[in-house]
């Protein structure tokens, strides 16, 4: 597999593994996502809207461990986070409530969550896939809808295999990941998928993922 100019879709084998692989493998993700600072990337962006005392509500949508809820949990002890993944088990640490649903068919009214959120999500689908995706969130949202995932570029795609030897990646991590990045984004290709839309487009380093911020309040 190599890094080319269109996206690459494959089936990952994280579904088809046994619990304790995939426990693994969450967890390598959740280290992925402090490591390379998507975290605090996401903080930052949350707070340009909110103070450490505000009361808001926030879904994870594929929120997998629910990691990113839970560093929203512990900055802003009064919001109201959500944790929604297809997989049951993949929300076993994930903290409360979990719901355990379809993203193409969010649970939710519309309008009836400040922020919704998710992270390393949209690559797994196709592009009119993606647009449905898309189109759900912003119903369910009142205020904003944040994405982040995966530039498609050769440092991202070798990155966890090269840094297996330091890290001790699970060979899942390794895999899935390699085709993660093959199955991620060009900026051009997310304005498609986002016209229409009122939307911020953000590189980061050293994550090299892109993040999106999709803001109702225009």
């Amino acid at each position: 597999m190599t890094i080319g100019q269109q996206r690459v879709l494959e089936e990952e084998i994280l579904d088809q593994v046994s619990d304790e692989v995939a426990a693994a493998n969450l967890a390598d993700i959740a280290r992925i996502n402090a490591l390379t600072g998507a975290r605090i990337r996401l903080a930052a962006d949350l707070r340009r809207y909110f103070q450490p005392q505000s009361a808001f509500s926030f879904l994870d949508v594929g929120a997998a461990s629910g990691d990113f809820a839970a560093m929203v949990r512990r900055r802003y002890p009064a919001s109201r986070t959500f944790c929604l993944d297809l997989q049951h088990r993949n929300l076993r640490r994930a903290p409360g409530p979990r719901l355990q649903a379809n993203a193409f068919q969010l649970p939710f009214p519309d309008r009836s969550i400040e922020v919704v959120h998710c992270s390393l999500f949209l690559h797994h689908f196709s592009e009119n896939e993606c647009r449905q995706l898309i189109a759900e969130m912003f119903r369910v949202s009142s205020r904003l809808v944040l994405i982040q995932d995966l530039h498609r570029h050769w440092l991202s795609y070798y990155f966890v295999p090269f840094t297996r030897p330091i890290f001790r990646w699970n060979q899942v991590t390794v895999d899935d990941g390699m085709k993660s990045v093959a199955a991620g984004w060009r900026r051009k290709e997310l304005e498609s998928l986002l016209e229409g839309y009122p939307a911020t487009i953000r590189w980061h380093f050293p994550s090299f993922r892109f993040f999106i911020s999709i803001d109702r309040s225009y």
